[in-house]
């Protein structure tokens, strides 16, 4: 009697267990959260010169930016840099254009930031460069030439005696006749150690110091400008 009453236990102890996993609710998925994508520029193209603006005065004009949509964004930064002052303006915007006023016959460097509610991580686009159309310009300056390589603020291996000075040139005109390269210790540095037609040049470095260099772009016409300052540091 004892061993019918022992299985009508464990039998209705297993239909319990049984009801209640049945009646568990499977864990709930984390919903998986991706980063914003990077857009692709559209407007204005890279290395043109811009004449679409609207002119509002003699001095300045209205230019819509515009950019490709981006997965998994919610909004979007446009930087834009003047060329010529070095300043820096930040607009926001949920959409894929945005209409900006700037300063006539400057050169600009634009790109734009995709960003998302749902994470702190951003994507950054391409940087395009342009110059707003300015009246009676017949011959634009090159634009400032980009530093390329060693990058700024980088650490060369000990046991290094020369490195390779690399960067890009761009012209509306196209015209672009040489670049000038300024080498050395100080900052800014003052000694121009060369000027090429190429876009590279090699230099000789000694351990344990912190270099400077910049370059300086000289066109048909004799406009100029100057690039940036990239240093860097050999152990």
């Amino acid at each position: 009697m004892k061993s019918r009453y022992h299985i009508i236990w464990l039998f209705t102890l297993g239909l319990l267990i049984s009801c209640s996993k049945s009646n568990e609710r499977p864990p709930e998925e984390e919903e998986q959260i991706f980063p914003p994508e990077a857009v692709n520029l559209v407007f204005p193209e890279n290395n043109s010169e811009c004449q679409e603006g609207t002119v509002i005065n003699e001095s300045q004009s209205s230019l819509t930016f515009s950019w490709n949509a981006s997965e998994h964004t919610d909004s979007y930064e446009i930087h834009i840099r003047n060329l010529d002052n070095g300043s820096l303006e930040v607009y926001e915007s949920v959409n894929t254009e945005m209409v900006i006023t700037l300063d006539r016959g400057v050169p600009y460097n634009w790109y734009v930031v995709s960003k998302s509610e749902s994470t702190l991580e951003i994507a950054e686009s391409e940087h395009w460069k342009f110059y707003n159309a300015g009246p009676g310009v017949e011959a634009y300056a090159p634009f400032p030439a980009d530093l390329l390589s060693p990058v700024n603020n980088e650490t060369v291996a000990s046991g290094t005696t020369n490195i390779l000075l690399q960067w890009e040139g761009a012209d509306v005109d196209n015209d672009i006749a040489y670049f000038e390269v300024f080498f050395g210790t100080e900052n800014p540095p003052t000694s121009s150690i060369g000027t090429t037609a190429n876009k590279e040049l090699n230099v000789d470095i000694s351990s344990d110091l912190i270099y400077y260099w910049f370059v300086k772009t000289t066109d048909a016409s004799t406009n100029t400008s100057i690039s940036d300052i990239f240093k860097f540091r050999t152990e």
